[in-house]
């Protein structure tokens, strides 16, 4: 079935096939750089068990002979496909599956994909052996399974990233089930968004050089050991908001919005009198002795960003303190020559670090990571204080 709206190119074609046809005709992996941040934030336990539980459910029907609402998933195509919509009495629509992507019930979605072993963005769908023996019959049952498919397209003038982005999140406004922390924040955390602090977070990267030590990350959260970037926008966003105005501002700052402070000041017009510079000196002096463990130990506490949020903190304190520039680039020079290696000795000194059950890493001991910031900025304090 194919629906159209008069006056708009962009049009939708309704059909139904079976489940295990879906991954030869959409894909499953693909997903822009720009909606990185949002598989990002869809990445956890609300959304897991979520998931878990649409795959009980769908075990259940197909062993059940109880009545049920059919599935559907909404795909968007990039570009311009090919319809033929009148050769023949039902419309075709011609395609590459590499340009699908899904915008629609998501979380429906990754459970088929996860019960039928298709590998996808969200969560791990490799099934063990075990899983496999299981529920084998299951699997080929829910495989037959019809499930009804929407495509949204443009034959005429193609949909473009943005349009891709916005049918995502209009699609997860209705789709209530999926969990999306930092949704409203979402065009800002891609590296094209423009936000108030955008500025001095770009004049932070050029001051300290920080490409030279593997680069930012414009459109994730975290930075991830495989890639290059040792940090992301939106930590350095945390870490300039903690730097200027603290560990309770930091925990609950926004992109899109400047911050106002208690003196009723706001962050943009503090850094623009010059305490981006203090924040640009002291991470210059971090950096430096970690160039090469930047590349070296992808897995060490260095790409951690609560360190680097606790690092902001730990400015904060030092300026408080008076610290005058020169002292300040000392000081980051001192934590900067820090091991952080996991299984680095001097942790136990750090008190909301404590090693693992089979001795051999230091992990987090603090029970949130508000706490476990503080925690690191009070243990760098006290290297700092003990270096001078």
């Amino acid at each position: 079935m194919l629906l159209s709206a008069k006056g708009k190119t962009c049009k939708t074609l309704i059909t139904t096939m079976q489940m295990v046809e879906i991954d030869a005709y959409f894909s499953a992996e693909n997903v822009r750089s720009e909606l990185k941040w949002i598989i990002d934030a869809a990445t956890n336990a609300t959304n897991l068990d979520k998931v878990k539980s649409i795959q009980a459910e769908l075990e259940e029907r197909v062993v059940k002979g109880e009545a049920f609402a059919p599935l559907s998933i909404t795909f968007a195509i990039e570009g311009k496909p090919f319809l033929d919509g009148t050769s023949r009495s039902l419309s075709s629509l011609a395609f590459n599956p590499s340009s699908t992507h899904i915008v629609g019930n998501v979380l429906t979605f990754v459970a088929i994909c996860r019960m039928l072993g298709i590998k996808t963005f969200l969560f791990s769908s490799r099934l063990s052996a075990k899983e496999i023996n299981q529920k084998s019959l299951a699997r080929q049952r829910l495989a037959m399974e019809n499930v009804e498919i929407r495509v949204i397209f443009d034959d005429e003038k193609g949909l473009n990233v943005a349009d891709i982005v916005h049918l995502f999140k209009k699609s997860a406004l209705f789709d209530t089930a999926l969990n999306l922390p930092h949704v409203s924040e979402g065009n800002n955390l891609s590296g094209e968004g423009d936000f108030p602090l955008r500025p001095f977070i770009l004049q932070l990267i050029e001051d300290t050089n920080i490409e030279a030590y593997g680069g930012v990350n414009f459109d994730a959260k975290h930075v991830r050991v495989s890639e290059r970037a040792i940090t992301t926008q939106f930590i350095l966003f945390k870490l300039l908001v903690g730097a200027v105005a603290g560990a309770g501002t930091q925990e609950y700052s926004k992109m899109p919005k400047d911050i106002v402070l208690e003196s009723g000041e706001s962050l943009t017009s503090i850094l623009v009198g010059g305490y981006i510079n203090n924040i640009s000196t002291f991470m210059g002096g971090w950096l430096k002795p970690l160039k090469e463990s930047f590349a070296s130990n992808r897995s060490g506490y260095q790409l951690s960003p609560q360190v680097w949020q606790a690092l902001g903190l730990v400015i904060h304190q030092l300026v408080k303190d008076g610290m005058s520039p020169k002292v300040l680039k000392n000081a980051g020079l001192e934590l900067g020559k820090l091991d952080y290696s996991k299984n680095a000795k001097h942790w136990k000194n750090c008190p909301v670090m404590e090693l693992d059950t089979k001795g051999r890493i230091y992990k987090n001991a603090a029970s949130s990571t508000r706490l476990f910031k503080v925690g690191l900025q009070e243990y760098f304090l006290k290297v700092i204080n003990h270096a001078t």
